[in-house]
């Protein structure tokens, strides 16, 4: 509470420390300036402690107005989001698990069922479709009824999140859902914390008031309904972060969550233990050797089915209408793979660089494809066009007025 809210006389109640739970009468809301305080009065207030002396007695001091509460304070409040349900005041309020991967409140993680149509499936090794294997690892599970883990792994641009969104919305028709399952992203950095994954204690303002709020992380959001937990970029989340999953990853599925204390039965308190619903399917996407990325930990890698998941030839026919810019594709790969380039050029890439030729002219693409690279690149980037004859190949694909006086 703030000591600006308070008055004298005002009864309140002690929501933390070592007076906890003791009433309190106000004697002066007043805080002093710090330069003007004595030390055992500097931002607090006074006040007199109920029952909490020798022999049950009160007694005056001083105490920090954050640890107040006004046990008459009418409770109106309403759920903020599906992260917040309040349920108390007076203490940490805590958000009510969602366990129905269907909860409208969920909605909003969903992908949109129209990914299905969109996307183009390759052939896996073995003669299935990308979509049918997986589905099909989703159905082998363990002796718990667990789905394994899986890692997609090639470079960027090759459809690996598209192909996540796609198995939440199939993954839901086979099991008879009407939505797709949602959707819980975690994007890797080095600057993912535990916190943002497992949950923490945020002070917000609650009808005008600062209010302590149990905010629930990304997992236990994830694992409570069973819904997709997709770490995307995993290898470029910090060793210490990747290994606190490693007990959702193995045949534990649960993880004790140290940043939340839950009543033990008997008077005290413990860390509180998330198992996961039985329904939840945790998906990998890695880019490797990438820049801000490292080597899987041998034991966070062996929590995997690991697939690789580069570019495809096939689908880059359909999605790319030039063969000349699939040529162009392929070239600059090559030159990655020699060092000779550090760029990489995804599928996504070459279909906006596709469609700049045929709107704006091949002159006018070329010359914003090659800001992808850095400075020291462009020279040799434009000696494999020209070289090679791609200029010529795509001027004659894709004639347009702007490529008659300007050349590469």
């Amino acid at each position: 509470m703030k000591a600006n809210e308070m008055h004298v006389g005002q009864e309140l109640v002690v929501r933390s420390g070592e007076y906890a739970n003791h009433t309190v009468t106000v004697l002066d809301p007043t805080v002093p300036p710090d330069h003007l305080a004595e030390p055992e009065r500097r931002r607090k207030v006074e006040v007199e402690i109920h029952g909490a002396g020798p022999s049950g007695s009160d007694f005056r001091t001083f105490i920090l107005p954050r640890v107040l509460d006004d046990p008459n304070a009418p409770v109106v409040v309403k759920a903020q989001s599906a992260d917040l349900t309040i349920v108390s005041r007076g203490e940490v309020l805590q958000s009510v698990p969602i366990t129905d991967p269907m909860d409208p409140a969920l909605d909003e993680f969903r992908p949109s069922a129209d990914v299905v149509k969109q996307y183009i499936s390759r052939e896996v090794p073995g003669g299935m479709t990308d979509v049918d294997f997986l589905l099909a690892l989703r159905d082998d599970r363990n002796s718990d009824g667990y789905s394994p883990n899986v890692a997609l792994v090639g470079e960027t641009q090759s459809g690996k999140t598209m192909l996540v969104q796609v198995l939440a919305v199939l993954a839901a028709e086979r099991d008879g859902l009407p939505k797709p399952y949602p959707i819980f992203t975690l994007n890797g950095s080095m600057g993912i914390t535990s916190y943002e994954l497992f949950g923490q204690t945020s002070a917000v303002i609650i009808d005008g008031r600062e209010t302590l709020v149990w905010m629930d992380g990304l997992v236990p959001r994830a694992i409570n309904c069973g819904a997709f937990l997709y770490l995307d970029e995993w290898n470029a989340v910090a060793p210490q972060q990747a290994t606190a999953l490693h007990p959702i990853l193995d045949d534990r599925r649960e993880f004790i969550n140290y940043q939340k204390a839950v009543p033990d039965g008997h008077g005290g308190f413990r860390p509180e233990i998330v198992k996961a619903h039985p329904n939840t399917w945790t998906i990998a996407t890695i880019n490797p050797g990438y820049k801000g990325t490292q080597t899987m930990a041998e034991a966070s890698t062996n929590r995997f089915r690991w697939l690789p998941w580069d570019y495809d030839s096939a689908t880059e026919e359909r999605l790319i209408p030039s063969p000349t810019v699939r040529l162009v594709g392929e070239a600059l790969r090559r030159a990655r793979a020699e060092r000779i380039l550090t760029v990489p050029i995804g599928t996504s890439a070459l279909q906006r660089f596709n469609n700049d030729c045929a709107r704006y002219g091949v002159t006018n693409a070329l010359w914003v494809f090659s800001g992808m690279f850095p400075p020291n690149e462009r020279a040799r980037f434009d000696a494999i066009m020209a070289d090679r004859g791609f200029v010529d190949l795509l001027k004659a694909e894709y004639p347009h007025e702007s490529d008659t006086t300007t050349v590469l």
